[in-house]
């Protein structure tokens, strides 16, 4: 009789087999697995921890330093300006214009960097009157809002630092390149930025030059000291490229002259350079109250000289007619008292006193005058926190310049003219307010500049005689007694 086998004993049978195999098999791969552990400690031990470390920090520098850092700066605006005569005529425009700043800076260590600024800054659409002369002058390029759509060199300089001066605990910095000179320290309030140079009073002007700053807090004991040497250069005693080569005006159209003596790169006759030198001196910043000066003399500066006349009308020359002298003293408080009220910690107030001086060469008129003669202006203003808005701020600035006054205030951003020139008095009211954050603001601005003088924005020669209204009257012209701007921007910064 056959004997039937149990499926249960097979299924046993089977699975005994099975986990004999799976035992085996887990074995194997035990000991290959020792066996890769093992291969791997021996593989470890043979790196160099040290180099790997200084290998990951050299690729941890190369990406934070080794390329340029970009941030855009996008302003759309629109002002009202309006001019009224001495006889009440009134002439007024509105427009409306974009500027555009690329602002880049690349630091491949930690003592040197490089800052540049391209800049766009034009009025929407073609202009009627576009005229490419002082317009494109080189000190107010960047500041002039222009008939296309050219992108310009604004800044473009090298900056070193150090802690140390030749041993000497002062830190130090060196930087040369055409440098920030426009909306500095005081403008920089209504301007909603930090300040891009120390003296905005007397100074808001583009040049090419260098700076050399020491940090003396450390020597001194007192808090914030500061000394800096300024150096600019505004034109350039320079021939052109092919300078001897020129249209013939006066033969048929398509002819040129050409002068062999006029050597490329060479000096042009009876012209000099125009330099600027000076120093800037904080004797005291404590982070709240602060004393801000500065000193420069100016060479070679040139202005409209008159030649005399073409029939009824006066022809001038832009001649260079001699030097000028200035300097400013500004006190800031930034938070009035200590703790008084919340309102008081968060305003601002600050009182400037700037002078100038000319030194008229060569028998040249400067501001009207073949002798010496100065002037002086007079800067103050307060700013706070809004109290009925959030995350807004509000300011008042006023402005007087005597008879003689004259600054280099060219680049100021008021397209009526520049209210630090004012020879007379300038009020101003703005209100700052961010919309979100400081990615997106608006500004809200009213400038109203009344002249007691003529000449206010006219540069060192006759063009800048000083006159009163009724001495410009009596001799036939018809001079701006008052101007004024209101303006609303948005402004986009990244």
């Amino acid at each position: 009789m056959k004997r039937l086998v149990s499926p249960a004993l097979v299924g046993l049978f089977l699975l005994s087999g099975y986990a004999n195999a799976e035992d085996m098999n887990l074995k194997q791969e035990v000991e290959q697995l020792k066996k890769q552990m093992a291969e791997l400690k021996k593989a470890q031990e043979k790196i160099n921890i040290s180099a790997l470390k200084r290998e990951i920090s050299e690729v941890k520098a190369h990406d934070g330093h080794d390329n340029i850092k970009w941030n855009v700066d996008f302003r759309t605006a629109f002002d009202y300006i309006s001019y009224k005569h001495e006889s009440g005529k009134k002439d007024s425009n509105s427009i409306f214009t974009n500027r555009l700043y690329l602002n880049m800076a690349y630091a491949p260590n930690d003592n040197l960097a490089f800052f540049g600024t391209l800049a766009y800054y034009k009025t929407y659409g073609q202009q009627l009157g576009a005229k490419q002369g002082f317009n494109y002058f080189d000190w107010i390029v960047n500041e002039s809002a222009n008939p296309s759509d050219e992108l310009r060199v604004k800044e473009a300089y090298w900056l070193y630092r150090s802690d140390t001066f030749l041993g000497s605990d002062v830190p130090f910095t060196a930087s040369f390149g055409r440098r920030p000179a426009t909306d500095g320290l005081l403008v920089n309030y209504r301007e909603d930025q930090k300040a891009k140079s120390p003296i905005g009073h007397i100074i808001d002007t583009e040049f090419d030059g260098a700076s050399f700053g020491w940090q003396l807090e450390n020597v001194t004991g007192i808090s914030g000291m500061y000394f800096k040497i300024c150096l600019g250069r505004g034109m350039s005693n320079v021939k052109s490229r092919y300078y001897g080569i020129g249209a013939n005006t006066t033969g048929t159209g398509g002819q040129y002259i050409m002068n062999p003596s006029a050597l490329d790169y060479t000096k042009v006759d009876g012209k000099s350079t125009t330099d600027l030198g000076g120093f800037i001196f904080k004797p005291y910043d404590d982070g709240q109250y602060s004393v801000h000066t500065t000193l420069f003399k100016a060479f070679n500066l040139p202005g409209m000289v008159f030649a005399g006349m073409s029939g009824t009308t006066p022809t001038y020359n832009f001649t260079q007619t001699g030097d000028l002298a200035g300097g400013a003293i500004s006190f800031i408080a930034d938070g009035v008292g200590d703790g008084i009220s919340d309102f008081l910690d968060d305003t601002t107030v600050f009182a400037s006193f700037a002078f100038s001086k000319t030194y008229p060469k060569n028998g040249y008129a400067m501001l009207g005058s073949k002798d010496s003669k100065s002037g002086s202006s007079i800067y103050l203003g307060a700013n706070w926190d809004c109290q009925l808005i959030d995350n807004a701020r509000v300011g008042v600035e006023y402005n007087h310049g005597s008879k003689y006054w004259r600054s280099f205030t060219y680049g100021e951003d008021t397209l009526a003219g520049s209210k630090l020139a004012t020879r007379g008095d300038a009020y101003e009211f703005w209100f700052n307010k961010e919309l979100i954050g400081k990615k997106l603001t608006a500004q809200l601005r009213y400038t109203y500049m009344d002249y007691k003088y003529t000449g206010s924005n006219a540069f060192f020669g006759d063009g800048g005689n000083p006159m009163t209204m009724d001495e410009a009257k009596a001799r036939g012209m018809d001079p701006v007694d008052s101007a004024q701007d209101i303006r609303l921007y948005i402004r986009y910064r990244y």
